[in-house]
């Protein structure tokens, strides 16, 4: 009886860890991304207007991007070639970029790019920083 009501405590507090590790990374994956909608919308120069325009469609894109990755990370659907999923990511910029030109001009949608590349790789050194410490 005391070796199953230990069972059952370890249980219960195994639980309650992740699920506070679950809500500090939510926690912490809200922060990178508030950080990076601040850093796209300075690169861009957005005002209000703009942003007010772009995010709604930023949001769309970036929840189509991480469904394919999710699919390439989990191996889910058809099984298909790198080249495939290269393809498919690049048709997915292809497509936004078409749409967020009317919102933010040829020029600024072509530094949106490269600003979320950028914010990516500084993400990953600052990621890479801390380990090293």
């Amino acid at each position: 009886m005391k070796k199953l009501l230990f069972t059952y405590i370890l249980l219960v507090a195994s639980i309650f860890t992740l699920k506070a590790q679950d809500r500090d990374q939510q926690n912490r994956f809200k922060q990178i991304e508030a950080a990076k909608i601040a850093y796209i919308t300075k690169e861009l120069s957005l005002s209000p207007a703009d942003a007010e325009r772009f995010f709604p469609l930023y949001n769309q894109y970036q929840r189509e991007m991480r469904a394919l990755i999710h699919q390439r990370r989990t191996k889910t659907g058809k099984k298909r070639s790198e080249l495939d999923y290269d393809s498919e990511v690049l048709a997915l910029k292809m497509r936004y970029r078409d749409a967020f030109i009317p919102i933010i001009n040829a020029q600024r949608t072509a530094k949106f790019f490269e600003a979320e590349r950028e914010f990516r790789e500084q993400l990953l050194q600052e990621l890479k920083d801390r380990r090293n410490e």
